[in-house]
């Protein structure tokens, strides 16, 4: 007959209980840090910042709460009718894992798939379509190309457009697509747009490269379709902006 050692019990569930209390409060800490070094904008909209903050500040308190109650059991006496395993535990913890493993980082050409939109995304303020033309995004000239009566609207407005390189086959030598990922919740709704550039030197930039693209404006030829075409006379490459992604 086999003899059940009831006086391990305790100890297990004992520790159970601080390993859910590290959970929580690596939960707690890994918000933390992505909400004071800036990553946090590598998974949501800006908007939604302050639920990572109430996050944070409840799973630290949830890991205090925790710790006294864990505290306090001097003999494991636990009256609950239902004991977390280990297994659950591990299910639970997997996030955290995966988030420690996998560096944070925002979307890049990598994440392209099925081609770049030139299509505009949300419905912009009417603040928005006022801004100087030197000051518009990508998704601001797209904005405006959209509402235009003719793409020769645009000829010779300078525009100064930051963005990561983006090719296809079909693509011109001199040609390139400037492209950026909007964001209107989370990194799973991100949508890559972008607007074709043109320029001598265009094949010197490799595609996925963050470039700064100035010049004007012109009507032209694009991938079989007319539309505004960015003819730079200059292209930088730059580093990744703090915030890589438009917001609609």
């Amino acid at each position: 007959m086999t003899t059940i050692h009831h006086h391990d019990a305790p100890p297990r569930k004992l520790r159970i209980a601080w390993a859910k209390t590290a959970i929580l409060l690596g939960m707690g800490v890994y918000f933390s840090w992505l909400i004071i070094s800036g990553n946090l904008s590598n998974y949501i909209n800006q908007r939604f910042a302050w639920l990572a903050v109430v996050g944070a500040a409840i799973f630290i308190l949830l890991a205090l709460v925790n710790v006294y109650s864990n505290l306090q059991r001097a003999d494991d006496d636990c009256h609950e009718h239902f004991q977390i395993g280990w297994d659950i535990l591990l299910i639970v913890a997997l996030p955290l894992i995966l988030a420690l493993l996998i560096p944070s980082r925002s979307l890049g050409i990598e994440a392209v798939n099925g081609g770049i939109s030139l299509s505009p995304v949300g419905v912009a303020s009417p603040s928005a379509f006022q801004r100087d033309p030197l000051d518009r995004n990508i998704l601001d000239w797209l904005r405006e190309f959209d509402r235009a009566a003719s793409p020769a609207a645009f000829n010779g407005t300078a525009a100064d457009v930051t963005g990561f390189v983006y090719r296809e086959p079909a693509f011109a030598e001199d040609s390139f697509m400037i492209s950026r990922f909007t964001m209107s919740c989370c990194v799973a709704d991100a949508f890559p747009i972008g607007m074709p550039v043109s320029a001598s030197d265009a094949s010197h930039f490799e595609a996925g490269v963050w470039v700064r693209a100035q010049g004007e404006l012109k009507a032209a030829d694009f991938g079989g379709d007319v539309m505004p075409v960015l003819f730079a006379d200059s292209i930088e490459a730059v580093d990744e902006p703090r915030q890589p992604y438009l917001y609609p």
